[in-house]
């Protein structure tokens, strides 16, 4: 059996998913944290959230210390919209990336803050960051201060946020009651996105009558999911000749950081972008937003049962009609951009 387990992740690993599924459900029985657990992966990516959460459960009873496991089930549930549990479970991506130098502080476990300082660390992604930024300000609100802890290129953009933004050098810089990594705040909170201020950014957006289109069809070299949803070169390059684009690569605006980057959405009608760190930007200022979604799509915060995300109104998902279907999207892509801009609140128009 360990033979057929490791010919399903050989086809996992190169995306050849449909041969992968039916082996690692025959393995099953042999080893399920493992059978199960990547079982449980290639459902959550393709969609099958309902499935996943059950086979990540069978997985997880057969070994309840298994943190990749209880990592999956957990982004599987906040999928699901389930997010007590879903934040509970999601607290496995410590144990699979520990932070190398955390604060030698009490760590926040829902403790009163009235009258406690607070320190917030920036953890995984840019576009996480910017997504669950959002929960800063209903944690500021609990809090005599609430001081943030974030990269450089984030510090100017965050200003905007009730928040004391700091970049030390070492954490005896920064006095403090309590630390919890940013990805916890909601857990401790009991919140959803519907909990918190959504488009937390909208006051980077200028008054003025937006025009233009940007558009960013890369992301960070290192994302381990780039194969997945990033074009490659000639598939770039017949996105870009659809329309005349306002390219947001920082090397084509000169950028300094996000807060640069802002500043140029600010003053478009809307952003077309693939799954990466502009694509949460967007959504938090509330800019009208379409994001190219691939096939399978490894993010949690969006739907597969239509085109939106509870994380980001004003965002739509185009997803790729099959696995690596770049054409079929460029397709739909075009019937997009040859359109009006909708603003956020009409979108019932489309």
């Amino acid at each position: 059996m360990e033979a057929v387990f490791q010919q399903a992740l050989a086809h996992h690993q190169a995306g050849r998913l449909d041969e992968a599924e039916p082996l690692y459900r025959q393995a099953a029985a042999w080893k399920p944290e493992w059978a199960l657990g990547n079982l449980g992966v290639l459902l959550r990516t393709t969609g099958r959230l309902a499935e996943a959460e059950g086979v990540l459960r069978e997985a997880l009873r057969a070994a309840p210390d298994n943190a990749p496991v209880r990592h999956s089930l957990g982004m599987t549930l906040l999928q699901l919209g389930q997010y007590s549990e879903g934040w509970r479970f999601y607290e496995a991506r410590h144990e699979l990336n520990p932070m190398a130098n955390p604060p030698p502080l009490p760590r926040w476990q829902g403790e009163p803050l009235a009258g406690k300082r607070i320190l917030v660390v920036a953890e995984q992604g840019l576009g996480d960051q910017i997504m669950l930024s959002r929960f800063i300000a209903p944690l500021a609100e609990r809090a005599a201060e609430v001081v943030f802890a974030a990269p450089q290129a984030l510090m100017s953009l965050f200003a905007a946020l009730p928040a004391r933004m700091v970049h030390p050098k070492a954490w005896d810089q920064v006095p403090a009651d309590f630390w919890t990594p940013l990805g916890s705040v909601p857990r401790w909170l009991e919140a959803g996105p519907a909990d918190a201020p959504v488009q937390h950014l909208s006051s980077l957006v200028r008054a003025n009558r937006p025009i233009g289109t940007g558009l960013m069809l890369e992301g960070a070299p290192t994302n381990a999911n780039n194969a997945y949803r990033l074009p490659a070169p000639p598939v770039a390059r017949a996105i870009r000749g659809l329309t005349d684009f306002v390219d947001l690569r920082p090397e084509a605006t000169r950028a300094q950081d996000f807060a640069g980057t802002a500043a140029i959405i600010s003053g478009l009608a809307r952003v077309v972008t693939v799954d990466t760190a502009v694509a949460h930007l967007a959504g938090a200022m509330g800019k009208p937003c379409w994001i190219l979604m691939p096939r399978p799509a490894i993010d949690w915060y969006a739907n597969w049962h239509d085109d939106r995300t509870p994380w980001h109104p004003s965002a739509r998902l185009l997803r790729q009609r099959s696995p690596g279907d770049w054409a079929g999207l460029i397709t739909d892509l075009a019937e997009v951009v040859a359109q009006p801009v909708v603003q956020p609140g009409d979108w019932s128009e489309l």
